[in-house]
């Protein structure tokens, strides 16, 4: 069985080769695939480096510092760590940082290293990211009659870092994904300089945008989008987690079933002992507030309000030695939500 292996942070071949004469033959019945469309998009912003990029809400994400992959479906990834397995089909995004003294040799030894493992490259393009210079391969490696997977790498050398930013498919997948490759690609920011004596771990001065089905809200672009499971009562769940990991937003709406909002607040204060309350209006609407202790050091606050018969609950925690710096930017975020 053919096998892939991590090599200097690069996929490729560790086993077998590939054929090159089904490369001339074909895959033979491969089934058109039609074009998927550019749909809502989260963001991801890696906590370590702080570059950051847009991936389709919903696929399956895998992340750490200085690696993130995305999947549109679960156990693609096994797919391309064994393509001849018996894995769905689908695609990837990826983000890889590779350390090395020489970005450019290093670029050099993995394009080498793919070629003679039986991938087919075209040319090196030139290309511009985020305002960075940048080399551009498209590949492809045929594994069997049945199974093909194209792909492309985008390389950026900077000082002491090789990116790597790898979009990839199987069985026509890759090329029905152009637009929103194209998209996740145009979406890549390279980390912004910090403000020299800052705190790193604070919410971002900079704001980013989400906008859902039901709202829209303005967020410190380095929170990260989760994974979250929705209630059995809820319509829609999103949530974003800080750098650090005690500190995160999330939204709940699920129906108010006649309820007015006083009535859901009623419901829900007696649950907590607060240490604050308040109100204040989000489009006109009024949203009622109450703060209390989640833990040692860290602060919750609940935010509820009814429009069109839905309950929209905001929930912030917080670092408490942080207090302020928190609070501003969660005020921040409170005054941007829309409600659609």
């Amino acid at each position: 069985m053919i096998t892939y292996a991590r090599i200097a942070g690069n996929i490729t071949l560790a086993t077998g080769a590939i054929l090159l004469a089904l490369l001339i033959s074909g895959c033979g019945g491969e089934k058109k695939v039609e074009p998927v469309r550019v749909g809502e998009m989260d963001t991801y912003r890696d906590p370590g480096y702080g570059y950051s990029l847009q991936f389709p809400k919903g696929w399956v994400a895998n992340t750490q510092v200085g690696r993130a992959s995305f999947y549109n479906v679960q156990d693609v990834d096994k797919k391309f760590l064994d393509p001849t397995g018996q894995y769905p089909d689908g695609v990837m995004i990826l983000v890889d940082l590779i350390h090395t003294a020489t970005p450019d040799q290093e670029m050099k030894r993995i394009v080498e290293e793919m070629t003679k493992n039986g991938f087919i490259l075209t040319p090196e393009q030139p290309v511009t990211i985020g305002g960075k210079p940048g080399t551009k391969f498209t590949y492809t490696g045929v594994w069997s009659k049945s199974v093909k997977e194209a792909g492309q790498h985008i390389y950026i050398p900077t000082d002491t870092l090789l990116y790597d930013i790898r979009f990839a498919g199987f069985s026509g997948l890759y090329e029905a994904h152009s637009a929103v490759f194209d998209a996740s690609l145009a979406s890549f920011q390279f980390p912004k300089p910090v403000t020299p004596g800052r705190d790193a771990t604070l919410p971002s001065e900079t704001m980013a945008e989400y906008s859902g089905k039901f709202f829209s809200f303005q967020y410190p672009d380095n929170f990260n989008f989760i994974n979250t499971a929705k209630g059995k009562n809820d319509e829609e769940v999103v949530e974003l987690r800080g750098v650090r990991q005690d500190c995160s937003i999330r939204f709940n709406v699920f129906p108010a079933k006649g309820l007015t909002v006083e009535k859901v607040y009623d419901q829900n204060k007696g649950s907590y002992k607060a240490t604050a309350t308040g109100k204040v209006t989000i489009g006109g609407q009024p949203v009622l507030w109450l703060s209390y202790l989640a833990g040692t050091n860290v602060e919750r606050r609940f935010y509820f309000m009814v429009k069109s018969d839905k309950v929209y609950r905001i929930t912030t925690d917080w670092y408490r030695p942080q207090r302020e710096d928190y609070l501003a930017a969660y005020d921040k975020l409170i005054a941007s939500v829309k409600i659609k």
